[in-house]
């Protein structure tokens, strides 16, 4: 059982000792005590303590100034109060402030005992109920991203992992591809799931207010400032800042964010006083930002101290077995919603949008559902109700995966065996192209060719990479 540590603050030095020698007998409980209230409070903001226990009448410094402090440091660190004048209206204010409880003077050993056990006991349960439903929201977020590929149970698990820690995290991947349900996945997935995940697409920030969104400002900082207003920085304290195409932010707007979240402190527009705020990044992009840094467009400074975690995000083409998965889920979601319940499609609808090569992946496709119920009263959706762009498509580029007779189900199923043994070597090996040349028995140039032509990524393979 871990260790719990407690603070115990009275001016009565005498009353400190007691409490240090009664509370040694409850195991796993490691007591400081400090009866300079002046101290005592500069050891509450370093929020290093499980429960505090305080004296209520101390002078300048009260048990009420004690818990206020506690509690705007961590809202749920338990606090007892220590009084020697009870009374129905400083028992109830202190209940009302968050107090967990109260022990009367003189002090009783037993009740003492009693009393302190018994919100430690408490507290460590609610601690186990959060960390159950935490549990149970992430297996909850996680069914969000549908799709059963070996390539998106690797990105789940890495979602998981992620979720553990708290660094920042680069996801990559085409428009379309979810990247921003990836990002409120891994918010929802951590124990930053309570606090305020905030979106900003960066493309959609005009260059002269970018210091006024990010940092917020203050009255009269500039025409049109009647008041004060709070950045995404700040509303984001306690939770996840989720910065969209990132790329998007002039090298300008990259210096002034580069600073801000390395020192996790900036000063709001027309102040000189720092705001000091615990986020955690989440940024997205559909560029290479390698290439971006060797072009110049994107600052190297800024990418390393985004580039910690990464998720890649493959494009729809590249999750075989995916499409129809999302195909069924969407139709029943929007079925619901367009008052076309039970809709399905048939067997050829799903051959036709299989072998169709979503250029918009996952995005494109729910558009794709919502036109096909919109336009059509069938329960059973034909052929005929797929846009005619994508039937013209996939029949002009003469998909072997669509094409009838023998031997175009001879070559699909080759192809369909040539990617299921690459993704299965693919894995065992993380994505290691020399491992995986040597298990296939092949040069490492024909597993870059087989690799372009069934358009893998290694990289989808790799374990998590940490800087």
């Amino acid at each position: 059982m871990a260790k719990v540590k407690m603070l115990v603050v009275d001016d009565d030095a005498a009353v400190c000792r007691f409490c240090e020698t009664a509370l040694a007998r409850i195991p796993n409980l490691t007591v400081t005590s400090e009866s300079r209230p002046k101290t005592a409070i500069k050891l509450c903001e370093s929020n290093k303590f499980d429960i505090v226990l305080s004296d209520l009448n101390m002078g300048k410094i009260s048990g009420v100034d004690i818990l206020k402090r506690v509690k705007e440091q961590n809202p749920h660190t338990p606090v007892i109060i220590m009084t020697g004048y009870p009374s129905l209206d400083n028992s109830v204010e202190c209940l009302r402030l968050g107090a967990a409880d109260y022990v009367l003077k003189p002090l009783l050993l037993e009740d003492l005992l009693t009393t302190v056990t018994r919100v430690i006991d408490e507290t460590r349960l609610q601690q186990e109920n959060s960390l159950l439903r935490r549990q149970l929201e992430r297996k909850s977020s996680l069914a969000d991203i549908i799709g059963k590929s070996d390539v998106m149970n690797t990105i789940k698990n890495t979602i998981s992992n992620l979720a553990d820690t708290n660094v920042d995290v680069l996801i990559w991947g085409e428009t379309g591809t979810g990247k921003e349900l990836v990002a409120r996945n891994i918010h929802t997935s951590s124990d930053r799931a309570n606090k305020p995940f905030v979106p900003v697409d960066c493309s959609a920030i005009p260059p002269e207010l970018f210091e006024s969104e990010f940092f917020g400002h203050e009255r009269g900082a500039f025409t049109g400032a009647t008041e004060r207003s709070l950045g995404l920085m700040e509303y984001a304290d306690g939770g996840t800042l989720f910065l969209d195409e990132i790329a998007e932010l002039s090298l300008a707007q990259q210096a002034k964010l580069l600073r801000a979240l390395q020192e996790r402190k900036f000063r709001r527009v027309g102040s000189r006083q720092e705001v000091e705020v615990d986020i955690r990044l989440l940024a997205a992009t559909n560029r290479d930002l390698k290439e971006e840094v060797k072009a110049k467009r994107f600052r190297e400074d800024l990418y390393f101290r985004i580039y910690v975690g990464e998720i890649r995000l493959p494009p729809l083409r590249q999750r075989l077995g995916d499409v129809a998965i999302l195909l069924h889920h969407y139709l029943e979601v929007f079925g619901r919603e367009m008052k076309r319940p039970d809709r399905v499609t048939s067997d050829e609808v799903k051959r036709l949008l299989d072998s169709y090569t979503w250029p918009g992946n996952v995005r494109e496709l729910i558009n794709v559902v919502r036109r096909m119920l919109a336009m059509s009263k069938r329960k059973i959706l034909n052929v005929d109700d797929v846009p005619e762009d994508i039937r013209s498509q996939v029949q002009a580029s003469g998909d072997k995966t669509y094409s009838a007779g023998f031997l175009g189900e001879k070559a699909r199923m080759m192809e369909q065996f040539e990617y299921d043994y690459m993704v299965s070597i693919l894995k065992t090996c993380g994505g290691d192209i020399s491992a995986v040349a040597r298990m296939a028995d092949i040069s490492r140039q024909s597993v870059y060719r087989m690799l372009d032509r069934l358009e893998l990524d290694a990289k989808n393979f790799r374990l998590v990479t940490n800087k």
